[in-house]
């Protein structure tokens, strides 16, 4: 019981063509069908996974290449299942290779459902439709507008209490067997296969017991009035099977001849896959998830969300907190309980993305209102930098020496040196109230203590911004400043080709434009108490 009170507390305190339009279900049904997980991939770890039941079996996929090998490796090794569900699902190299991939899955007779989110995937509907006409393969599109391709758009400008509210979650699930969690959609940047753009993200491998919790959620959500399959949605001509055989393939053999491709076999990860010898970390777990319900609900009903599930949480900290987020807004109410940890001693350390890294300039504007009182209660904040990782990245061959443009989008929390929150949730007013999102919480000194030493690698000073608060000096303001409001300046830090860079007040180095807009936006409330 004490996981569900911990996680209470960090989802407390941060959350604040043509169309058919299928009849609306009666009722609303969560499905609880999957008792246990099958044992079908449990021959993948390099130990019993069974004997150690109830708990699961953990591997951490921070490196974008080992995050790309579980994917793949899992793919090749389905008997009867995969199910998907992603908020992107992108049509470039990444996506297309998984794309293939289930594809041949789907030819030795695994039977693939796919549930994608319908904001970003519009425009696709024929090649879609022409996918799913495989018999073993099944997609969906969640929440889809009224009309699609351009009118979409428009409709829900017009609707967006209805249409705005989006489907976030991010899950893998092969075989009811093994799991993949996190920040992850299926796109390039997120695993390290665009030259130009990079998200540094976090998920994980999860063999055991939690794939069960994750398919009676994939159930739930598969099986939603607004889940809607794409062959109901798209009534036009399709291409034929063979045509989108053909394209796939040709994609898939250009892409297996690069680097990033070869870079693959010398990850430790492929090998312990070749051998059946996934070094797993076994934790306790527990998957929590909004409801789909929630987009449907107004805002202010709170029965179908994830923190429903969280109460009496805010006296079982007893050390510290590590948070990484890319979105990071505390409410007044956020702010208050973070007060009261630290007036009980509590460590809390932030990791998220500055103005210069951030791709949402109005929720940094945002959360930057609340720099000086954070600082003042203790809060350690860290911003990513634009160069973050440089030197790691120069060393892969297939950057052709440009670095790319780093930002953040890991999603994970480490509580006490003995608990790891990971999954799709932001901490701002989006996931809490809008969208849906999905969680794990695992037990694990192990674990917890792999990402804290993940963490210290990426405030290496050479990474991130180090805020503080100092006494003010008195210069002129110009539109690019943070107002003056005390006798304190926020400093940001970090170093660059071994020198110090110091900037005060001016949101370190994001450029005119970028500190203008943020400036603008500080006056205009993002609602993050709706």
């Amino acid at each position: 019981m004490k996981i569900v009170i911990l996680c209470a507390l960090c989802v407390a305190i941060f959350t604040g063509c043509s169309s058919k339009t299928p009849e609306p279900q009666q009722s609303f049904k969560v499905y609880n069908t999957h008792k246990h997980a099958s044992d079908t991939l449990f021959y993948l770890a390099s130990d019993d996974v069974a004997k150690y039941a109830p708990k699961t079996g953990f591997y951490p996929l921070a490196h974008p290449l080992d995050a790309f090998i579980a994917r793949m490796e899992l793919i090749r090794r389905a008997e009867h299942t995969i199910d998907l569900q992603y908020f992107i699902f992108a049509e470039d190299d990444v996506s297309n290779f998984f794309v293939e991939e289930i594809l041949r899955a789907a030819k030795r007779g695994v039977k693939v459902r796919i549930l994608v989110d319908d904001l970003l995937f519009k425009y696709r509907d024929k090649k879609l439709a022409s996918f799913a006409q495989h018999p073993n393969i099944e997609i969906k599109l969640f929440n889809p507008t009224e009309y699609r391709n351009t009118l979409g758009w428009i409709s829900m400008g017009f609707d967006l209490g209805k249409y705005g509210r989006r489907m976030h979650n991010k899950l893998f699930i092969v075989d009811n067997s093994a799991l993949i969690l996190g920040g992850r959609n299926i796109e390039n940047i997120y695993f390290g296969a665009d030259p130009d753009d990079i998200f540094i993200d976090d998920d994980i491998l999860a063999i055991g017991p939690l794939a069960a919790e994750a398919s009676n959620l994939f159930e739930t959500y598969w099986n939603f009035e607004r889940s809607i399959n794409i062959q109901d949605l798209y009534s036009g001509k399709l291409y034929s099977f063979e045509y989108v055989e053909k394209y796939n393939n040709q994609k898939y053999a250009l892409f297996i001849q690069s680097q990033y491709f070869k870079d693959l076999f010398n990850r430790p990860l492929y090998n312990d896959f070749q051998n059946d010898s996934i070094p797993l970390i076994y934790g306790k777990s527990h998957l929590f998830y909004d409801l789909p319900k929630k987009i449907l609900d107004p805002v202010e009903d709170e029965s179908t969300h994830l923190e429903k599930h969280f109460e009496d949480s805010y006296d079982h900290v007893s050390k510290s907190i590590y948070i990484i987020n890319p979105y990071f807004v505390p409410n007044e109410r956020a702010m208050r309980k973070i007060a009261e940890l630290r007036k009980n001693g509590i460590e809390i350390y932030v990791l998220t993305n500055s103005l210069a890294t951030n791709d949402a300039i109005s929720v940094y504007s945002e959360y930057s209102k609340y720099h000086k009182e954070l600082l003042k209660l203790g809060v350690h904040l860290y911003e990513l930098n634009p160069h973050a990782m440089r030197y790691f990245f120069k060393k892969k061959r297939y950057y052709k020496n440009k670095l790319p443009r780093t930002r953040l989008h890991a999603k994970t929390m480490m509580i006490d040196d003995h608990y790891v929150i990971i999954g799709s949730a932001n901490l701002d007013p989006r996931s809490s109230k809008l969208n849906t999102e999905a969680v794990a919480v695992i037990d694990s000194k192990k674990l917890t203590a792999i990402n804290e030493k993940v963490f210290e690698y990426f405030i290496d000073h050479k990474n991130v911004y180090k805020l503080s608060l100092e006494k003010a000096q008195k210069k002129p303001c110009i539109a690019t400043c943070i107002p003056q409001y005390n006798e304190f300046d926020v400093v940001w830090r970090t170093t660059k080709d071994g020198k110090v860079l110091e900037y005060r007040n001016n949101d370190a180095d994001a450029g005119f434009f970028r500190r203008l807009a943020s400036n603008i936006l500080r006056y205009i409330p993002l609602g993050n108490n709706i």
